[in-house]
């Protein structure tokens, strides 16, 4: 009875070594927290919300996108909310194993970090006043086009054969001057086109073909990570599952709409 005993014993241990070698395999991250650093000021992306039991709680496509990625690769996390401008530096100084914040690739940034690939496609978008019979970069010719100064989009702008650029302090400059009719259109991301126009029904968007211009910046947001990290390949492999499933174009639909998975 004694060694039918030990028997049945060994067995369920073998069984249970065998289970979870199975969930490591399938769950590469099983076991482990990551302190996940992100900057919760971007609507869509990730902003505090109030729960029901009047706790503040993270949301937004970026945290639900996390989350996946979190029951994919079997780690759990701990959220930290921080400047946009101290994200990098989170990294290099190991306080973060990971960034995801809306964030995507440039050449600067990758001196200092490791990429995932891409896990959104970044739209840019061109606010112009409702009424108005603009609809591509083609009729932005001869037309004053506006933006943020400093930003990416001068450039863009300085491209667009016949364009007129206009530059002001801030997207809320830039949605002003359009809103009294100083300048035809403004060029932003499509996010902040699609905030503008819930807050300014005198407005709409159209989201715009960056193929014909030159970016200094891929068009995607991807996850940042220290340099050399083991993780990468990982998190690159999940990510391509949940796009191939339609899980990360579900997220974007709920949150952006259709037109941001195009």
């Amino acid at each position: 009875m004694k060694k039918i005993a030990a028997l049945l014993l060994a067995l369920v241990m073998i069984l249970g070594c065998t289970a979870a070698m199975a969930e490591t395999a399938e769950k590469p991250l099983a076991g482990q927290h990551l302190n996940v650093a992100m900057s919760a000021n971007y609507k869509y992306f990730e902003t505090i919300a109030i729960d029901e039991n009047g706790k503040e709680t993270y949301v937004g496509l970026d945290v639900d996108i996390l989350a996946e990625l979190a029951d994919r690769l079997g780690f759990t996390y701990t959220i930290n909310n921080m400047p946009f401008a101290s994200l990098i530096g989170s990294l290099q100084a190991s306080q973060a194993d990971l960034v995801i914040s809306g964030m995507s690739w440039t050449e600067e940034r990758a001196k200092s970090v490791d990429f995932s690939t891409g896990y959104a496609t970044v739209k840019v978008g061109c606010l112009v006043p409702a009424e108005s019979e603009i609809t591509s970069l083609e009729q932005l010719n001869g037309k004053a086009v506006a933006c943020s100064a400093g930003t990416n989009y001068e450039n863009m702008v300085k491209q667009i054969e016949g364009a007129e650029l206009k530059t002001y302090d801030g997207q809320a400059a830039v949605t002003q001057e359009l809103l009294v009719g100083r300048v035809d259109a403004a060029i932003t991301g499509a996010t902040a086109c699609k905030n503008v126009c819930e807050s300014n029904p005198g407005l709409t968007y159209f989201i715009i073909d960056t193929s014909k211009l030159k970016l200094t910046s891929r068009s995607t947001y991807n996850i940042a990570f220290p340099k050399g990290s083991e993780n990468v390949a990982l998190f690159d492999a999940a990510i391509e599952e949940l796009k191939a499933d339609g899980t990360i174009d579900a997220i974007l639909t709920n949150w952006l709409g259709e037109d941001f998975v195009k």
